[in-house]
């Protein structure tokens, strides 16, 4: 559904977006979080959020005939979830750079209570998602792919909507450089998530090294990314697989969990399904390319914690990071030049018929 505005000669159609959608430096400024109203019988707790166009929490309440005023509680209470009110993306590359190198900026409090789900979420994620790759190792052939499927799709999409409200449920580093590339996310913040991330899949790794024992872990690659260095399949293919199945989920997730007119459509509870999905499907299809490879990682912190976990890796494991970096930056430059959605989009005034066009 579109608002529409009529003005003399046009008709301005302006795409109807989510309440929660973040800038871009390739849409312009955010969005801003409306918090929903609930009735709290002590009227202690109210939500903090952002003032548009600044970064700094305020305090918001909502009298009896449901008026804000800032500073004064009430019976009503604002509750956002946190990702709402994390710090906002910058409006240009100029001010993330200069984000980066200010230190106020990395001592917010919010943000490291964020990265702080992501890397509980994370620890959980590479410990069952290696578990999984374990148990369905010693699988026939006929089943390894549908059993990689079901258990990924499930994996990703739960884990997706326990921590969405959270975080945003980034989990994947490479969801979170590719949100910082296209501005959708805070640089600061995607390198606090990626941080966190990594070190959380890299305790869960230990754990599931620890449950197993080294001999086992060693035997099936601890559940994680694996490609054998003396196998058919070379470091160079190897790569091609892994940029393409990293672009693939990266076009599919921005467009069902990012694009205003796809969230209007498949809404916040099928999107992350879809995106599990998605995973599911590179990863099965992936998964019996040749022998001694796992197929596409497609998780770099989950492939670094399982291996580091295990205490084994190889010269070779970069494969499981710079292609989807590098997939991170072809996305992003096909983002810029063509933005999921424009702000208005001005259209013609309708002709009729025997008359010429203006």
């Amino acid at each position: 559904m579109s608002d529409s505005v009529t003005s003399p000669g046009n008709i301005l159609l302006i795409p109807k977006s989510p309440e929660i959608f973040p800038g871009s430096y390739a849409i312009g400024s955010p969005h801003h979080f409306q918090p929903t109203q609930y009735a709290s019988p002590l009227g202690l707790d109210v939500a903090a959020s952002f003032a548009p166009g600044t970064s700094q929490p305020q305090r918001i309440s909502v009298e009896a005939d449901g008026r804000a005023s800032p500073g004064r509680e009430t019976q009503t209470t604002l509750l956002a979830p946190r990702d709402a009110v994390l710090l906002a993306p910058t409006d240009t590359w100029q001010d993330a750079i200069k984000d980066i190198f200010t230190l106020q900026v990395w001592m917010n409090p919010l943000l490291w209570k964020a990265g702080l789900v992501e890397f509980a979420a994370s620890m959980a994620f590479a410990f069952v998602t290696g578990a999984i790759g374990v148990t369905v190792s010693s699988y026939p052939v006929y089943v390894l792919g549908p059993a990689v499927f079901v258990g990924n799709t499930a994996a990703v999409s739960l884990f997706i909507y326990a921590i969405s409200t959270s975080t945003g449920a980034h989990i994947n580093p490479i969801i979170s450089i590719a949100t910082a590339f296209t501005g959708l996310c805070h640089p600061v913040r995607s390198i606090i998530y990626v941080m966190c991330g990594a070190a959380g899949s890299i305790i869960g790794g230990a754990f599931l090294r620890g449950g197993l024992g080294y001999e086992r872990a060693l035997a099936v690659h601890n559940g994680g990314c694996w490609l054998d260095p003396n196998g058919p399949m070379s470091v160079g293919q190897a790569v091609c697989i892994e940029f393409i199945g990293a672009f693939c989920l990266l076009f599919v997730a921005f467009g069902v969990g990012l694009d205003p007119r796809q969230k209007e459509l498949y809404g916040a509870s099928f999107g992350p399904l879809l995106v599990g999905a998605t995973v599911g499907l590179i990863t099965s299809a992936t998964s019996n390319l040749n022998p001694g490879y796992t197929g596409a990682g497609i998780f770099p912190g989950r492939c670094l914690g399982l291996q580091v976990g295990l205490g084994h890796l190889e010269r070779h494991d970069w494969i499981w990071w710079v292609p989807d970096i590098a997939a991170a930056l072809v996305h992003a430059v096909v983002y810029h030049i063509a933005p999921p959605y424009t702000k208005q989009l001005k259209c013609p005034p309708p002709v009729i018929k025997g008359e010429k066009a203006a």
